[in-house]
C-alpha cells in the first residue's frame, strides 16, 4: 500500500481533486494540515476530507478556528472573517478529531516542524502546539517566533537529527520541495499560484525513497507575505 501525503491546500479544491487523480489506487492519504483559508474553496475542502476519509493533521489555520468556536481570545484576518461563519458544528467536530502528529513506523507526518529536544511521546499541549507553527531554531536548538531578529538562527530541517523519523511537514512554502536528509517540506505554494504536491511514499520503514507528484496551480489565489 502506498501512502500520499498532500502539501498545504489552503482552499484549492480543484487543483487537489486533479492531483488525487495521480495518485496510485488504494493509497493512504494523509494533508500535513492548512487546508483552510487563504483560497477559492477553504470549507469546501475541508469537507472533501471529511468525505474522502483523508487523514489530516491539525494545521495553524484549522487551530484558530478551533480556539475561536471554543471562546478563546482570536483574532481572524480579513480572509478568516469570511471563512469561519461558514464553518458548521460538524466541521468543528472534524477538526477536533485532527491529531497533532502521525507516525507511522519511521515516517511522521505533521504541520510545520520538530526540534531536537522534542519527543512524540505523549507531549503536552504546549509543546504540540509548536509542531504547528515551527520554522526557525536558535543555537540552543528552541524555537523562534515568526518575526525574530536572531542572527544565528537555522531552518529546523537544516538541523534535525532524525530522532522521531523522517518528517514530511507543510506550513513554509516553498517553490520546490525542501529536500533535508531525515526531512521534506512539501508546502509549494499552490494558493500563491505555484504548484500542489503530493508525496508517495510505498514503504513506511524506509520513507527516504519518495516520489513526487505535483500539479501546476490554475492561477494565484493569494499574495504571499513574504517570498518563498
Amino acid at each position: 500500500m502506498a501512502y500520499v501525503i498532500y502539501g498545504d491546500i489552503h482552499g484549492c479544491l480543484e487543483e487537489w481533486k486533479e492531483l488525487r487523480k495521480l495518485i496510485p489506487k488504494n493509497s493512504t492519504e494523509i494533508s500535513v494540515g492548512d487546508i483552510l483559508d487563504k483560497g477559492p474553496y477553504p470549507v469546501e475542502a475541508l469537507r472533501y476530507a471529511k468525505k474522502n476519509k483523508i487523514l489530516t493533521v491539525m494545521g495553524n489555520h484549522e487551530y484558530k478556528h478551533l480556539r475561536k468556536y471554543r471562546g478563546r481570545n482570536v483574532q481572524l484576518d480579513e480572509n478568516q472573517q469570511t471563512v469561519y461563519p461558514k464553518l458548521k458544528k460538524e466541521d468543528f467536530e472534524f477538526i477536533e478529531n485532527m491529531p497533532f502528529f502521525i507516525k507511522l513506523n519511521h515516517l511522521t507526518v505533521l504541520h510545520a516542524g520538530i526540534t531536537n529536544w522534542i519527543r512524540l511521546n505523549n507531549p503536552p499541549l504546549h509543546i504540540m502546539t509548536l509542531l504547528m507553527f515551527l520554522r526557525d531554531v536558535d543555537e540552543n536548538d528552541k524555537f523562534l517566533p515568526l518575526n525574530h531578529n536572531n542572527p544565528n538562527a537555522k531552518y529546523w530541517g537544516d538541523v534535525y537529527n532524525g530522532h522521531e523519523g523522517f518528517v514530511v511537514y507543510g506550513h513554509n512554502p516553498f517553490r520546490e520541495i525542501k529536500k533535508n536528509q531525515f526531512a521534506a517540506g512539501i508546502d509549494t505554494g499552490c494558493v500563491y499560484g505555484n504548484k500542489l504536491t503530493a508525496l508517495v511514499i510505498k514503504d513506511t520503514l524506509k520513507p527516504q525513497n519518495y516520489e513526487i507528484i505535483q500539479i501546476k496551480a490554475k492561477k494565484q489565489y493569494s499574495k504571499p507575505k513574504f517570498s518563498f
